[in-house]
């Protein structure tokens, strides 16, 4: 059985229940405002998709946190228990997750690193790695873009890279050896694999869990760079 997304899990949910509270308004069985249980509670939408994409892509918590940060004070603000305006603190709370992100991944960053950890807000980043035992990272871009080139790396077995993009775009470079499996949660935005499935079915597999926002996902193929030599 295929596994459905977080996201429609819980939007089904949340359908399933309004549309039950709707058909027993209708039938008079109980008496509610129906507009203004919408007017009140519609930010859950945004925390709810904000938790889905944690759960998606949790090494990449900064992207969702936000989500979830937006949808917690507008939802304070509907139901009038906050009389602050939440686009006059939005962008602060942006702010500070990114930099709690870049904190917390505080080193430098080198070519033989076997894990690759990446956050950018309002601007680019270029990573590279010629790891022969790379594991995955996790990439975040929030109004900026981050391209990876794993050309000259190597996996041994499997790695995992969680991405988080909003309103961004992430480039992905792979050896054409490797076998790619994408998946994810795309919100107005998507992915895009350009990879081509190596003869191997005992390849090393890079696994790539996508959370993307008004934002695009690519991996593909480039020309072969040599790796280090031993």
């Amino acid at each position: 059985m295929t596994r459905r997304p977080p996201v429609q899990v819980f939007l089904g949910t949340l359908l399933l229940v309004f549309g039950v509270v709707a058909l027993l308004v209708q039938l008079d069985v109980i008496t509610a405002d129906l507009g203004q249980i919408a007017a009140d509670w519609w930010p859950l939408v945004i925390v709810g998709v904000g938790v889905a994409a944690l759960v998606t892509v949790p090494r990449a918590w900064a992207g969702p946190t936000l989500i979830i940060a937006v949808g917690v004070l507008f939802l304070l603000q509907t139901l009038d228990l906050v009389e602050f305006s939440v686009w006059e603190i939005l962008w602060p709370v942006a702010i500070i997750l990114v930099g709690l992100a870049l904190l917390t991944r505080v080193g430098r960053a080198s070519e033989d690193d076997d894990v690759v950890n990446s956050t950018v807000m309002w601007w680019g980043s270029e990573r590279r790695t010629r790891s022969q035992k790379f594991r995955g990272g996790s990439l975040t871009a929030l109004m900026g873009g981050i391209e990876l080139d794993l050309r000259a790396a190597d996996i041994v077995d499997r790695a995992e890279i969680a991405v988080f993009v909003m309103w961004a775009g992430v480039e992905i470079k792979v050896p054409p050896t490797w076998r790619v499996h994408v998946s994810g949660l795309p919100l107005l935005g998507g992915w895009e694999d350009k990879t081509t499935p190596p003869l191997d079915p005992n390849a090393p597999q890079l696994l790539v869990h996508v959370t993307a926002v008004m934002g695009g996902v690519e991996i593909k193929h480039g020309k072969t760079l040599d790796a280090p030599a031993r």
